[in-house]
């Protein structure tokens, strides 16, 4: 599932030659190619960033975020890029306890 994610994702990133590849672009393009590549590298300091654009306004980067980050650590501590707000930020609230433990348990 994810590799089919990434796959669409790809072509979303580089719509734009412009946009960074960085986690604290505005433009969901340069987000989306910053999780790609923190993905493709396993990069495991981006799991806060990951974490952090789980409140992203944008469907396609809450959802490749959270991929990457049940890839990368086995959790969705009950996330869903789909959800309604309220319910997506009671699971981002599991995801900064959980970082904020060291990573263990929620």
């Amino acid at each position: 599932m994810l590799t089919i994610c990434f796959a669409l994702a790809a072509p979303l990133a580089g719509c734009t030659a412009s946009a960074p590849a960085t986690f604290d672009t505005d433009a969901p393009d340069g987000r989306i190619q910053a999780i790609v590549n923190a993905a493709r590298a396993d990069d495991r300091a981006a799991i806060r960033d990951l974490i952090d654009q789980l409140d992203s306004d944008d469907p396609a980067v809450r959802m490749l975020s959270i991929r990457t980050l049940e890839r990368m650590t086995g959790e969705t501590l009950g996330y869903r890029h789909s959800d309604p707000d309220h319910l997506r930020r009671a699971a981002v609230d599991r995801w900064v306890g959980w970082a904020e433990q060291g990573g263990h348990g929620s």
